[in-house]
């Protein structure tokens, strides 16, 4: 394209939210004919995405030493790309970018994590609030298909410059198979689109490309303020993985019917985006969801995660049971419950029997010589400010001298 100010952002199928597809060695998005000549040295073999995690031996000597952090991670429910853990000293969080620097672990989970070069921090911005749930990017948006993508080009060197949004759908093979022919096509037609706009001067013309907000590229951070910087970090352990790994969530037929995944597994689509999609094997879900999967398409399932792979963008999962229609009020409270591992079963025989057996139940006798009768008191609970875990409860009642 002539046009000099340009980005070109695509993610394949599979991708997570927050990593670049078209990465270079410094993370600076490839061209099409670069993927293709590392596709031929890569092909037979699945490239990782996640990195493989340290041994417990180097966790704990990093832990004793200071250079590795560990807390609780947190993901932005609103931006799931972004989390972060409590820094230690109780400074501003530490930021975690994306789903590749979380290296799969979940929401809740107690993790270590290891603290970037400086200049990879997040440079937060004066006018910010630095809140986490402030807004949603547009790739927060639900997939509705399996293989469904946003291609955008934004041309932003001229102020009254349209921009142009292209969507673009790919089948699973594009990713699981290694065959980008329908990508590499797309960037081709994209590249020979034009847009016009009107003329401007020779220094509109030289101006440099607006970096997007949410890209980390190498910065010059020594002439910021700290207070501008929020450190960042990537996960490197899994200490506890608080996480349930259940959600609930909707099944789907694989776009690619021709593909080798096609025939064995079906896509799991949490309802919680901070949840990674999940494979689930055809032999758990129902015996006519192949043929007749729209019946299906309102239908709220539980799965749970028993797996996630170094070299995949999905985890693998198991289908656990059908909670009935989305959007009732028993189904989703049931989801609810089993995605943070509430335990709603019937009691037992045994704190049954804890229990009074005559009914109706009164005050055993004896009860009252051991205790103060506040029953005709007035007696009433607040919830001060000050009040961290319990309300304070108080009694009052009039006095002799009025």
């Amino acid at each position: 394209m002539s046009h000099p100010d340009y980005r070109l952002n695509l993610r394949p199928l599979g991708t997570p939210r927050g990593a670049s597809s078209l990465a270079g060695p410094r993370g600076v998005g490839a061209s099409p004919g670069d993927k293709k000549s590392k596709s031929k040295t890569t092909r037979g073999k699945k490239k990782s995405i996640f990195e493989t995690y340290l041994s417990k031996e180097d966790v704990s000597e990093g832990l004793k030493r200071g250079t590795l952090i560990q807390g609780v991670l947190r993901i932005n429910p609103k931006k799931f790309h972004e989390a972060f853990i409590p820094s230690p000293d109780g400074d501003r969080d530490i930021f975690i970018d994306g789903v590749v620097a979380r290296n799969r672990a979940l929401n809740g989970d107690l993790v270590v994590v290891n603290l970037l070069p400086e200049e990879q921090w997040k440079v937060i911005k004066p006018e910010s609030n630095d809140k986490e749930t402030e807004g949603a990017y547009e790739s927060d948006l639900p997939e509705e298909l399996c293989g469904s993508h946003l291609l955008q080009q934004s041309l932003k060197g001229y102020n009254d410059s349209p921009d142009v949004i292209i969507e673009a759908q790919f089948d699973d093979s594009d990713s699981e198979d290694g065959h980008g022919n329908m990508q590499n096509a797309l960037v081709d037609g994209v590249k020979k689109l034009s847009v016009c706009v009107h003329e401007k001067g020779k220094e509109d013309a030289g101006a440099p490309v607006t970096k997007d907000e949410n890209t980390f590229m190498s910065q010059d951070t020594r002439a910021l303020p700290e207070k501008s910087l929020q450190r960042s970090a990537k996960v490197v352990y899994i200490l506890e993985k608080k996480h349930s790994r259940a959600a609930t969530g909707f099944l789907k037929l694989l776009a690619d019917k021709n593909s080798e995944l096609f025939r064995k597994y079906a896509l799991f689509s949490p309802s919680d985006h901070r949840v990674p999609r999940i494979y689930v094997p055809l032999k758990d879900c129902p015996r006519d969801f192949v043929t007749r999967p729209k019946d299906y398409a309102n239908t709220l399932f539980i799965c749970r995660i028993v797996d996630w792979k170094e070299d995949s963008n999905f985890a693998l999962g198991q289908l656990a049971k059908s909670l009935g229609q989305a959007g009732e009020i028993e189904p989703e409270t049931e989801g609810i419950l089993t995605e943070y591992g509430v335990d709603f079963s019937d009691f037992s025989s045994e704190v049954l029997e804890c229990l009074p057996q005559d009914l109706p139940w009164t005050i055993p006798p004896e009860e009252f010589s051991k205790r103060r009768d506040l029953r005709k008191d007035c007696v009433f609970t607040i919830d001060p400010s000050t009040a961290r875990d319990l309300d304070d409860a108080l009694s009052c009642k009039p006095v002799a001298d009025g």
